[in-house]
């Protein structure tokens, strides 16, 4: 897989994440947090507004290193990404299966984000 496909792929992914918080930021915080309610329940969804834009900055910059030359940069992002989304992966396994979270679609999302980004890392690095 190619870096600039692999990056669109993260791009779109990182997108639908962005939009699905912010247009429907309620729906996004009683899915992760059902026992929620009252004042917390609305500061969750007021962290969904910011966490969409944290997401769709993310989306923007990666969207922008589609175009990068020259493989030793290229090999660079990916392993950047491979590790950034690895730990993101990581971070909502856990809270998952602790109970703290209801997070399947993130742990889908940032996980496949997470492998193809090592696939392409190795191929380039294979590439030398």
């Amino acid at each position: 897989m190619t870096p600039k496909l692999t990056l669109s792929i993260a791009t779109f992914i990182g997108l639908i994440f962005s939009l699905g918080m912010f247009f429907a930021p309620e729906f996004v915080t009683k899915e992760q947090f059902p026992n929620s309610e009252g004042q917390g329940f609305e500061d969750l969804v007021t962290l969904r507004y910011a966490l969409a834009s944290v997401i769709f900055a993310l989306a923007t910059i990666t969207f922008h290193l589609r175009n990068i030359e020259g493989i030793e940069m290229q090999k660079v992002v990916m392993r950047g990404y491979t590790i950034a989304f690895s730990v993101v992966f990581l971070t909502n396994l856990v809270l998952h299966i602790s109970g703290k979270i209801s997070a399947i679609p993130p742990i889908v999302g940032t996980g496949f984000i997470a492998i193809l980004s090592l696939f392409t890392f190795l191929k380039l690095r294979k590439n030398k």
